[in-house]
């Protein structure tokens, strides 16, 4: 009975605050495009090296935009945006590693 009172009570927190989450989600998700593609693709570090992780993380952040922009009935449940939310944070791993790989490998 305790997880299942838990739940309502995260969705219910979930539905009075939804405009927060998913704008923050929106803004975030823009900052981590302009940061991938002004890091790699203005410098033009990955069409040299080969290396395609940035692609990963802009493919995520792009289906976040998505999910973010098309208005639907599922905007309001928890499990919607906790997706986005995982997928976002998956954008953000490989934008890290991508990162790392970048700082490693161009030694000045």
């Amino acid at each position: 009975m305790g997880m299942i009172s838990a739940m309502k009570k995260l969705s219910q927190s979930f539905d009075e605050n939804r405009v927060i989450y998913w704008s923050n989600l929106a803004r975030t998700n823009n900052l981590f495009i302009i940061l991938n593609i002004s890091l790699f693709f203005v410098t033009e570090l990955v069409t040299r090296e080969g290396y395609y992780y940035t692609y990963y993380s802009l493919c995520f952040l792009g289906a976040v935009s998505l999910g973010c922009l098309v208005p639907m009935p599922w905007v309001r449940r928890l499990g919607y945006y906790l997706v986005f939310l995982a997928m976002e944070c998956g954008a953000a791993y490989f934008l890290c590693v991508s990162i790392w790989y970048w700082v490693v490998t161009h030694r000045i």
